[in-house]
């Protein structure tokens, strides 16, 4: 019985050294493998300067492209990701300061997120360039208290579709391909855009006044959802509550 113990002890042990969360303030060190919890992907910020998620098979799946430039890596306080060069000069950042960011974390899909709470403000996946900050999420949904940034982009899961709060203020749901088939239709009118606790899909504009709304409060609602048929839906327990009726 002692040893079954011991053995289940020593297993466990092991699945925290694996841990898949990297949390504010945390440095990440040269040479250390930071695992993802099924351990088939790692983050390494190597000796090169570079930044890079491997598959277990040590195929690189993603890099900050710093080779020759990063000195030191961080989590910072502040929520961002950054490489530093020995300038002190940044190589690398994943632009998610003021954002409330507080885990990094190596999915067990070979995806590393930065997550404020449980919503995703930014993703390698989605990542096109070293400092692209036009954040891509393909979690198909988000949770309540959800807040959009400008060029945020939200994704269906299959990638077909996609929510975003535009620069000009307007919240639109466009095909992949860029054509918008729903919009709030607050151009030039909206300051910021909210999945609130109690449900409600709001657009408000600089002086905190609503100009638009799903009109979902207190309506048992629990995620957001863009579907692959291109709906975008808010969803109670398990029925909707509201759509954008553009299912195709």
């Amino acid at each position: 019985m002692k040893r079954h113990v011991l053995v289940f002890l020593m297993m466990f042990a092991g699945l925290l050294l694996n841990a898949q969360n990297i949390y504010n303030g945390q440095n990440i060190d040269q040479n250390k493998k930071y695992w993802s919890g099924n351990n088939q992907y790692y983050l390494l910020f190597q000796n090169d300067g570079n930044l890079v998620l491997y598959n277990r098979r040590g195929n690189s799946i993603w890099d900050s492209k710093t080779t020759g430039r990063g000195t030191r890596a961080t989590f910072q306080d502040d929520g961002n990701l950054v490489v530093y060069t020995s300038g002190n000069g940044v190589a690398f950042s994943s632009n998610t300061n003021g954002r409330r960011a507080d885990k990094l974390t190596i999915q067990d899909d070979g995806n590393l997120v930065i997550y404020n709470r449980t919503n995703p403000l930014w993703a390698s996946k989605n990542s096109s360039s070293n400092n692209d900050n036009g954040y891509g999420f393909r979690g198909g949904y988000v949770n309540l208290g959800y807040k959009f940034y400008r060029g945020t982009k939200v994704f269906s899961s299959d990638r077909n579709y996609y929510l975003i709060f535009q620069n000009d203020g307007n919240l639109v749901l466009s095909a992949n391909n860029g054509d918008p088939i729903w919009s709030s239709g607050t151009d030039n009118k909206g300051s910021k855009a909210e999945f609130q606790n109690d449900g409600n899909l709001v657009v408000y504009d600089s002086y905190n006044r609503s100009v638009w709304s799903s009109n979902t409060a207190n309506k048992g609602v629990t995620k957001l959802t863009i579907q692959n048929d291109g709906n975008l839906v808010i969803y109670g327990s398990s029925s909707p509550v509201w759509s954008s009726e553009t299912q195709r």
